[in-house]
């Protein structure tokens, strides 16, 4: 222990020394400064000539006015700070240490009563003091900046976009030469921005200048750093930066970007979502969170890519508790590792358990008493489905059904079902299954003590079922990228956003609604693969083949958000819709023909489940199933308040 303290009390005293040791180095290298800037302002004052009884005089004030500025100098610790990273700052800080200096000096002079110095040079020594010293603070530095921007392993960046963010891009690339970027030239479509610097890199042109600029430019690469431009914008310059075949990078849009800064560090690819011809969904935050402020949450299918969205953003806005439901151990065991990092005091629960299991779903709904159930669970994947009807009928149906009766028993103050735009005019039977969903909310939901909301919506990207990681793992093997046919087109939203538009929803129902989120535009998939494979930096049909391979079961040409029968009726929020006039009520006949699909599923009989979702939904056509004729029982089946939906 003894040779321990030793050992740190001698490390300690070598650190100390060599602190004091480079502090008086600095004091003696000052003190030289000093007396040249003396000197030097006598003999610039007397044009290097001068009078022998001047040389008294600066030979008797030199050491006094040298030893007052050091004081002054070490006072306000201006030897602590590093030389080679000297800021602004120090320069002010250093001018106020050599004015206090300089008074000081006079002041001594004065009562001293040494009159014969002239005033003129005590000014110039002044302003060489300042001049000196803080040259010499700076020298390092420059030195430095000049030998890493000579460099040849720097990267050349070509930066557009010469606003906030661009500022902050080129200030860290020349505050830090080891982020290993020179800044070459900037671009911005703003006339007045032309010839003008930022940071000493001057903009050069506009974006239509771009192939003009880095064929008189070596460049390696072009950031992008315009976060708030529209996607319109943002796709007019990709476009351009594609034809360049240089590679391209874009700093964070702003939903990403943590209290407006922007940091080198955050720079990644363009993401097809940024050039999502849409505005960025807005919603009433501090409404959501007074609303869910003492409530518990339930999520089912926690550990998907919307219940999983859902989960953080509920957790973010500090309900009472969150429930995370899933049977899926693995996406649990992820979805408990990230809301462990997100630093938040809200409590919450991660519960293993299948939503056709109502024993357990009992139990926890007795042991959490949630206010608010978001049912996400579901079997979303069309072609799956297809070949496993019976899955689709069990999860979708009797699942949403019997969350739906536990959660009213439960005394659980709104249910909400997530639904899909694959429910509208039906093609496939994982759309067909979501619909009767929805019709079993619709036809409970004037007898319910609980209110029953239906929120739909289409394509997320980046979900499990997305074509976006699909089409990103088929050209990481090299393609081909495969599209099942040249003319199908899809609706398309970011998880976030319609994880907000389904909050929002939630807090706006009273109960009996379907609500409707706004997709914007429907995109080509087609158009999607060919923008996927050049932002990974390839061409199509010359590196990464596209391959048509048919379509498959259950699959349509295209998505709609609205049943014949439904009118949109506007809300207060203009990204939300509500479906009026698609509401059904016959809940005895529906729960006679879920009994039916019930018993079907159980015999794996996929005609007749066919069959009957078809007499359920007139509007349903299976795409490439033919639907036998077959007889559906005699017995009327049905299933009682306390469904027991499980199914052996």
């Amino acid at each position: 222990m003894n040779g321990q303290n030793s050992s740190l009390n001698k490390r300690i005293t070598n650190s100390a020394e060599k602190l004091v040791g480079r502090k008086f180095v600095k004091i003696i290298f000052d003190a030289f400064l000093l007396a040249m800037a003396y000197l030097t302002a006598y003999n610039v004052r007397f044009d290097f000539s001068l009078p022998p009884e001047h040389v008294a005089f600066l030979e008797s004030t030199l050491p006094l006015a040298i030893l007052i500025n050091i004081a002054f100098i070490n006072i306000l610790r201006m030897n602590q700070s590093q030389w080679r990273y000297s800021s602004v700052q120090d320069l002010l800080n250093l001018f106020g240490a050599a004015t206090a200096g300089w008074v000081g000096f006079i002041i001594y002079l004065y009562f001293a009563n040494i009159v014969a110095i002239p005033r003129s040079v005590l000014f110039i020594f002044w302003t060489l003091s300042i001049i000196f010293l803080g040259g010499a603070r700076f020298l390092p530095r420059i030195i430095l900046k000049v030998m890493t921007w000579t460099a040849a392993d720097k990267k050349h960046v070509l930066v557009i976009g010469a606003g906030d963010a661009g500022e902050m891009i080129i200030r860290q690339m020349k505050n830090d030469p080891e982020l290993g970027y020179y800044p070459v030239a900037l671009l911005d479509d703003n006339p007045r921005k032309l010839n003008t610097k930022i940071h000493g890199v001057k903009v050069k042109g506009a974006v239509a200048d771009l192939d003009r600029i880095i064929s008189k430019n070596y460049i390696d690469e072009i950031i992008i750093s315009t976060p708030s431009a529209p996607p319109k914008e943002m796709r007019r310059i990709v476009e351009a930066c594609e034809k360049t075949g240089i590679e391209f990078q874009t700093v964070p849009g702003p939903r990403e970007i943590v209290n407006g800064h922007v940091k080198i560090q955050q720079i990644r690819r363009v993401k097809v979502e940024d050039l999502l011809d849409r505005s960025p969904i807005e919603i009433d935050l501090e409404q959501i969170t007074n609303y869910l402020k003492h409530k518990t949450v339930l999520i089912t299918g926690a550990g998907g890519s919307i219940g999983s969205e859902l989960s953080r953003q509920v957790i973010k806005l500090h309900p009472e508790k969150l429930v995370c439901l899933d049977r899926t151990e693995n996406s649990l065991f992820f979805l408990d590792y990230e809301l462990q990092q997100l630093e938040q005091s809200t409590k919450y629960d991660i519960v293993i358990a299948d939503i056709l299991d109502s024993d357990k779903i009992k139990t926890v709904l007795a042991e959490t008493k949630p206010d608010i159930v978001f049912h996400a669970a579901a079997y979303k994947h069309v072609p799956l489905m297809e070949s496993h009807p019976e899955e689709a009928v069990r999860n979708n149906i009797l699942g949403t059904l019997n969350m739906m009766k536990l959660a009213e028993e439960a005394n659980v103050e709104k249910f909400v079902l997530i639904s899909t735009d694959k429910a509208v005019n039906p093609s496939s039977v994982m759309g067909a299954t979501k619909r009767v969903a929805e019709l079993i909310l619709q036809s409970y939901s004037a007898q319910a003590k609980i209110k029953l909301l239906t929120v739909r919506f289409g394509n997320v990207l980046g979900s499990f079922g997305s074509v976006v990681p699909l089409f990103q793992k088929q050209i990481s093997q090299g393609g081909p990228v495969t599209i099942t046919d040249p003319g199908m087109e899809r609706f398309f939203m970011t998880i976030p956003e319609a994880v907000k538009l389904i909050l929002q929803s939630a807090k706006m129902s009273n109960g009996n609604d379907i609500y409707v989120l706004d997709m914007g535009e429907p995109i080509k998939l087609i158009n999607i693969a060919h923008r996927i494979i050049k932002l990974s930096g390839y061409q199509p049909e010359v590196d990464i083949p596209i391959k048509i391979i048919g379509r498959r079961p259950g699959e349509k040409l295209y998505e709609e958000l609205w049943n014949k029968a439904e009118i949109p009726l506007k809300t207060d929020h203009p990204r939300i819709s509500m479906a009026v006039g698609s509401h059904y009520n016959h809940w005895d006949l529906m729960m006679h023909n879920v009994g039916v699909l019930k018993e079907f599923a159980r015999q794996k009989n996929t005609a007749g489940i066919y069959k009957k979702l078809q007499e359920i939904i007139p509007e349903y056509v299976p795409e490439g199933n033919e639907t036998k004729e077959i007889p559906l029982p005699e017995t009327t089946v049905t299933i009682p308040i306390a469904a027991d939906t499980q199914i052996s």
